[in-house]
C-alpha cells in the first residue's frame, strides 16, 4: 500500500498562480518520485491556526480510520503517513463567527475574495490587536511544538517549514500581559523558539528558492521550476 503525502499550508503549497497546480506543485512532484499518494489540503489565504486545526483533526481521523481527506483526492486510504507542513505568517488568524470559521488578515471588505465579502468587515481594533507580533508568535510556535509533539508521539514522519515570513527579535513588554503573574519573561518567546523544529528555524523556503536562483510569479507565488527544486530539497530532507 503506497503511503499518503499528507501537505498542509495556504497559498505556496496550495500551488497558487501555477497553471496546473495539482501536478505542477511540490507535493505532487514529490509523491510521483517517491511513489505517494499526494494528499494536499492547503488553501490560499489560511492562517496557521487552520492549518494547525485541520492537521490535528485529518491526523486523528488517519489514526482511527487509515484514511485522509482532500478537495483533489477525495478519501485515500493507507497505513503510513508523511506529514508535510508550510506555516505562514503568524500573524493570520481564525475565529468563530457563530457559523464558520472566518480567516482573518488585517483585510478591509474589498479587499478580501471580491464582492462575495464586501460586507465580512472585522472590527478595526480586535483585528489589530490580534495581530500584533507577540500573540501572534506565541500562538504559532505553541501550535508547532504541539503538533511535533502528537506526531512524534504517533511515530509519525513530519516535516516543517517556515514558508516565507522572516521572524524578529522580540522585547519584553514592559506592562503585564496577564492579570495575574510575574513582570519578568512573561511570553517566553525566546525559549519557545528553541523548542521549534530545526528544519522551521534555519531559513524559509523563499531563501531557499533565491539562493538557488529561481524566482517567483507575478503574485509572489513560486515558479513551477522553484517547486520543483523544493520538491527535490524536501527528497533529500525526507531522507
Amino acid at each position: 500500500m503506497k503511503p499518503i503525502l499528507y501537505t498542509n499550508g495556504d497559498s505556496v503549497v496550495w500551488g497558487a498562480e501555477l497553471e496546473n497546480k495539482e501536478t505542477e506543485r511540490f507535493s505532487n512532484i514529490l509523491a510521483t518520485e517517491k511513489g505517494w499518494i499526494d494528499c494536499n489540503n492547503a488553501s490560499a489565504g489560511v492562517s496557521n491556526d487552520y492549518i494547525y486545526r485541520q492537521t490535528m483533526r485529518d491526523v486523528s481521523h488517519w489514526l482511527e480510520n487509515k484514511t485522509v481527506w482532500s478537495e483533489e483526492s477525495g478519501w485515500v486510504e493507507s497505513d503510513e503517513l508523511i506529514v508535510v507542513i508550510g506555516w505562514t505568517s503568524p500573524t493570520r488568524f481564525e475565529w468563530w463567527t457563530g457559523g464558520e470559521y472566518q480567516q482573518e488578515r488585517l483585510w478591509v471588505g474589498y479587499d478580501m475574495w471580491g464582492d462575495t465579502d464586501k460586507d465580512r468587515v472585522t472590527e478595526l481594533t480586535f483585528v489589530i490587536n490580534q495581530t500584533e507580533d507577540i500573540p501572534s508568535y506565541i500562538r504559532t510556535f505553541n501550535h508547532i511544538i504541539g503538533l511535533s509533539s502528537f506526531l512524534e508521539r504517533h511515530g509519525i514522519k513530519y516535516y516543517f517549514f517556515n514558508t516565507f515570513y522572516n521572524y524578529q527579535i522580540l522585547p519584553e513588554p514592559t506592562n503585564r500581559i496577564d492579570r495575574y503573574g510575574k513582570e519578568e519573561f512573561q511570553t517566553g518567546i525566546s525559549s519557545l523558539w528553541k523548542q521549534l523544529p530545526d528544519e522551521f528555524t534555519f531559513g524559509t523556503m523563499y531563501d531557499y528558492i533565491r539562493f538557488i536562483g529561481e524566482g517567483f510569479l507575478p503574485r509572489n507565488h513560486p515558479t513551477k521550476d522553484a517547486h520543483i527544486e523544493w520538491s527535490r530539497f524536501l527528497s533529500k530532507e525526507l531522507e
